[in-house]
């Protein structure tokens, strides 16, 4: 039975999608759509780029720490492949393929996962931190409680990197990150152990900070075309800042594995936190089908990186 939901689990937000159709009314669903300022809509998409480029900067950046060195026009389109390779294929193997390309170029396996983890743990630091922040001064309807349970983890990744300089990293590294890595490099990773931890020590606490500031810059290029999105639908009664909080925790929510690309699990989301503004159902399912056309724009960008600098396959 286990085995079974856990194959299928997918099936849950498509479920829950129908569910939310069926309550909906699909005149206005049409209305709606034919409403969509489709300049507005263009413009949100080319902010894809900006992302894009600040996102592959980071990881640019977490490199030459370590002594690797491409070009950004390479980081751009490494990084490009991998969401056209996430948007295809399931779990993480997006994000993993660019370690084959770090790989095919001599880099250890070791040495080319700290790119990865860096980068995935400063999204992780800056958006708990950004809801935790947002939700205390912008959303009494937050429950105090959870925050509080935020907070904790920001404190625990703190200590996380405190450890990095200590004798327990080893310990805890082994234990704790094997998680994020898809199950064919585990083997390999732990070969390849002593290479990762020797370059994530390479890193201070100033690196860090500025790892989190590209971070932050990338995401606010996200959350503004999102807002274009919203403005392009008409939903225009929601403040920018209100907005990103709520697309953040929707984010964490459509990691949830119950479904495809988020479908079900972001409407629901949405619904749920979109409905207090008094916005109606069928404009906000229209929001979040706009959303998931972003998703495969940003995918097809990916293509074309892909088209230009085909992933090494045989790594």
């Amino acid at each position: 039975m286990l085995n079974f939901l856990k194959k299928y689990s997918y099936l849950i937000g498509i479920f829950l999608f129908i569910i939310i159709l069926a309550k909906i009314d699909f005149g206005n669903i049409l209305t709606d759509i034919k409403n969509i300022k489709i300049s507005y809509f263009i413009i949100a998409l080319l902010f894809s780029f900006p992302t894009i480029i600040t996102k592959s900067l980071c990881w640019n950046y977490i490199m030459r720490k370590q002594g690797i060195h491409y070009s950004q026009k390479d980081s751009f389109l490494i990084y490009g492949v991998g969401l056209y390779i996430g948007g295809v294929t399931p779990g993480r193997v997006g994000e993993a393929s660019r370690i084959a390309y770090l790989t095919k170029d001599g880099h250890s396996l070791g040495k080319s996962l700290v790119g990865l983890i860096l980068d995935r743990m400063s999204d992780f630091v800056f958006l708990i931190s950004f809801i935790i922040i947002g939700s205390f001064l912008f959303f009494d309807f937050f429950n105090r409680e959870l925050i509080m349970h935020l907070i904790a983890v920001i404190v625990s990744l703190a200590l996380i990197f405190v450890l990095l300089k200590l004798k327990l990293v080893k310990t805890f590294l082994k234990k704790s990150i094997l998680f994020l890595i898809p199950e064919r490099y585990k083997k390999s990773l732990k070969t390849n152990f002593q290479d990762f931890i020797k370059d994530i020590k390479m890193y201070s606490l100033r690196n860090y900070l500025v790892i989190l500031l590209i971070t932050a810059f990338s995401w606010s290029f996200y959350y503004i075309q999102m807002y274009i999105i919203a403005q392009s639908i008409n939903i225009s009664n929601i403040p920018l800042l209100n907005l990103s909080i709520i697309l953040t925790v929707v984010g964490f929510i459509t990691l949830i594995p119950i479904s495809v690309s988020g479908i079900g699990t972001r409407d629901a989301a949405l619904i749920f936190f979109l409905t207090p503004f008094l916005i109606p159902r069928e404009q906000i399912i229209v929001f979040s089908s706009l959303i998931l056309l972003t998703y495969f724009f940003n995918a097809l960008i990916g293509f074309i990186c892909w088209l230009i600098k085909p992933i090494p396959i045989g790594k």
